[in-house]
């Protein structure tokens, strides 16, 4: 493929950006902490795959890497469970990218090898979904002193309709009342899913009790614990107020 300056220019900061924002998540991941790992790994991916979808000539990367975006959302959200196998099937597709990338650039792409992987994915996601996950668990509410308490049921909040759950849940509750979150139940809570959550900070005051370290560290990344509160559990949150 001859040479061409965004074509080049693309490669540099794969190499000097992308590259080492990939390798920190994959470290993540292998050191068992998945949630903040595909946090970090969703970035970069969702970027090469919008960047080589307007590269003539890179059109089977962009495609390629949706592919494993999707498969790296869904192990995300526990629609496909985050197994050894799994995580590793999903660590090689990631590292695929970047091999894929470059046999397009030298004119030489393996589709072999990318089918095998897709074959495995595709698998991997048709044997690890439930009807559960697919449609949400939802939420439990009740009122304490006053306080109206959302009680997520869903292990992972990371699809539309988990979200949905907990912001319809909020919708009937008065303007400017009390709201508290307990995520006991929840595994990993998505950036998406606290943004939408921390939108509603102009109308109620809203806390959250009972997060794992993943939730605690996605809420904390992107800057959300200055809207919401963070107390240990809801006998915590009742003795402060």
């Amino acid at each position: 493929m001859s040479e061409d300056p965004m074509v080049e220019e693309f490669f540099s900061e794969l190499n000097d950006k992308y590259y080492p924002q990939v390798m920190e998540g994959l470290e993540m991941l292998e050191g068992d902490n998945v949630g903040e790992g595909i946090e970090i790994l969703s970035r970069p991916l969702h970027t090469i795959k919008g960047v080589t979808g307007f590269m003539a000539g890179f059109e089977e990367a962009s495609h390629f890497t949706h592919k494993i975006e999707d498969f790296l959302k869904k192990v995300q959200a526990g629609e496909v469970e985050s197994s050894s196998d799994n995580l590793t099937l999903l660590s090689r597709g990631i590292n695929m990218i970047f091999q894929v990338l470059e046999q397009l650039r030298d004119g030489s792409l393996d589709e072999e090898e990318q089918e095998e992987v897709l074959t495995l994915i595709k698998n991997a996601d048709s044997s690890g979904q439930t009807e559960v996950e697919a449609v949400g668990e939802g939420v439990d509410v009740e009122i304490r002193d006053g306080v109206n308490i959302i009680r997520v049921k869903d292990p992972r909040v990371h699809l539309d309709n988990q979200t949905t759950a907990i912001i319809s849940a909020i919708l009937v509750i008065e303007p400017g009342d009390s709201i508290l979150l307990d995520l006991s139940q929840v595994m990993t809570f998505g950036s998406a899913a606290w943004g939408k959550v921390a939108s509603m900070g102009t109308t109620f005051k809203i806390a959250a009790c009972g997060l794992t370290s993943d939730a605690r560290q996605t809420l904390y990344a992107w800057g959300f614990d200055n809207i919401i509160s963070i107390y240990t559990d809801e006998d915590t949150y009742f003795t402060t107020q």
